[in-house]
């Protein structure tokens, strides 16, 4: 990654006023974060060339006739992909489910090895299908449209399925869950009670993501209370680049939970601020000013625990902290 140019501090707007504004050529990055408000679905497109497997994560996915029955999507001119993508006939969009975040960040990511280790079945074209997907289409490409910096595929539906998962959706430059809206309930009908067996039976890493969820809010309400002056997303960036110092943004990723787009809204905010810099290798580098609030931001975050944890016996923190750590272990 090429070092991040210095942006232009932005004016603090009014109360009421657009949090960011302007023409797109004066700042890609506030232009990106405006996009960013649509919240659309993930899906991992992919297709066969020459008998080799290629995949991206996009959420340009778009639905444009029903009769006949079209889709499109848009693949940037730049990525190590574009070739195999522009020169397919057949292309399928996997509509990631609420748990294949991982698959996500696996297809985010440039490089030759997307498919090790990973299961798949072949479909139109040989284009990669997986399971487990909350939808999945199989098109037969047919035109391609200039589109600026992009490629617009556009690819009319052979075969589709569709399967009973909640989908994984992605908003503000983080990844989400659809949940009703409060005013879509029926007045008369009660709110169903909380099940406890439910959540005992819940696999451990939605409730480790639920539990990570109430802890974070706490923490970043804590963190504004505070004075600290960093968003969620700027504080874990900080964190990532000192547990791994000298790694690229690609290489802190998955301790991001973003893709790469808005992970580097987040990096040139924080360049911004002074508090990280980047080589001409894309290393990321915390400088002093950084170092000195990271600490501040563990330092706050542990006397924040000490009061969201309270109530909590002493024996079942430790032996959270001893799963949790073996977890993270075994990346290695």
């Amino acid at each position: 990654m090429a070092p991040v140019p210095h942006l232009t501090p932005r004016p603090a707007a009014a109360a009421k006023g657009p949090v960011e504004s302007g023409r797109p050529g004066d700042g890609l990055p506030g232009f990106r974060r405006s996009l960013g408000e649509f919240a659309t679905g993930v899906t991992v497109i992919t297709a066969a060339v020459d008998g080799v497997p290629y995949g991206m994560t996009s959420n340009s996915f778009a639905s444009v006739s029903l009769d006949p029955p079209l889709v499109l999507w848009s693949i940037r001119r730049e990525s190590t992909s574009f070739a195999a993508f522009s020169a397919c006939t057949h292309f399928a969009v996997n509509v990631l489910a609420h748990d294949q975040m991982d698959l996500s960040q696996r297809f985010a990511r440039s490089g030759p090895d997307k498919f090790v280790d990973l299961a798949y079945t072949e479909g139109g074209g040989a284009a990669p299908l997986f399971d487990d997907v909350a939808a999945r289409f199989e098109c037969r490409r047919t035109e391609a449209f200039d589109g600026g910096d992009h490629l617009i595929l556009m690819g009319e539906v052979e075969t589709f399925c569709r399967y009973d998962r909640q989908p994984l959706l992605f908003a503000k430059g983080r990844y989400a869950v659809a949940v009703d809206h409060p005013d879509t309930r029926v007045v008369t009908e009660p709110a169903p009670k909380a099940d406890a067996r439910g959540i005992d039976n819940q696999p451990l890493a939605h409730l480790t993501a639920r539990a990570y969820s109430v802890m974070a809010s706490r923490l970043e309400k804590g963190r504004k209370t505070a004075g600290l002056g960093l968003s969620l997303m700027q504080a874990r960036l900080l964190k990532a680049a000192h547990t791994y110092p000298g790694a690229t943004l690609g290489d802190l990723l998955p301790e991001l939970f973003l893709d790469f787009n808005a992970s580097l809204d987040v990096l040139e905010s924080v360049v911004d601020l002074g508090l990280v810099t980047v080589d001409a290798d894309g290393k990321v580098h915390l400088t002093g000013e950084g170092e000195a609030r990271i600490l501040s931001i563990v330092e706050h975050a542990r006397f924040s625990e000490e009061v969201l944890l309270q109530g909590i016996a002493r024996e079942d923190l430790a032996a959270t902290q001893r799963v949790l750590s073996r977890i993270i272990e075994q990346q290695f």
